[in-house]
């Protein structure tokens, strides 16, 4: 089986470090740590394999490319799939709203 390669694009590291920032705030820092490495192991885990198993995000709609989306505890990933590589856009609280313009939303 092919793997891809999972890029997280600069928006999706920002997410991860607000919620990384956040967690050593609430938690302190040796569990925010562990959060973020199970976080990024499960992701890579599964985007690396099987990235077309999941399904269209609702944005999908509103841009030409094919937007997907994973959802990871309380968090929905939001990415795209270019030959063998896997994109990662955002990552979004899950019930944070839907995001209209990719590039241009304000933070949870």
């Amino acid at each position: 089986m092919k793997r891809y390669v999972v890029i997280f694009e600069d928006s999706a590291q920002t997410d991860v470090r607000r919620s990384y920032d956040w967690g050593c705030r609430v938690w302190g820092r040796r569990k925010a740590q562990q959060w973020a490495r199970q976080f990024r192991t499960a992701v890579l885990k599964q985007l690396a394999v099987v990235p077309k198993g999941f399904p269209l995000a609702p944005e999908d709609d509103e841009f030409s490319e094919e937007i997907r989306q994973m959802v990871v505890g309380r968090y929905r990933l939001l990415f795209t799939i270019k030959e063998r590589e896997v994109h990662v856009l955002h990552i979004r609280g899950a019930h944070a709203k839907r995001i209209d313009h990719l590039e241009e939303e304000s933070p949870d």
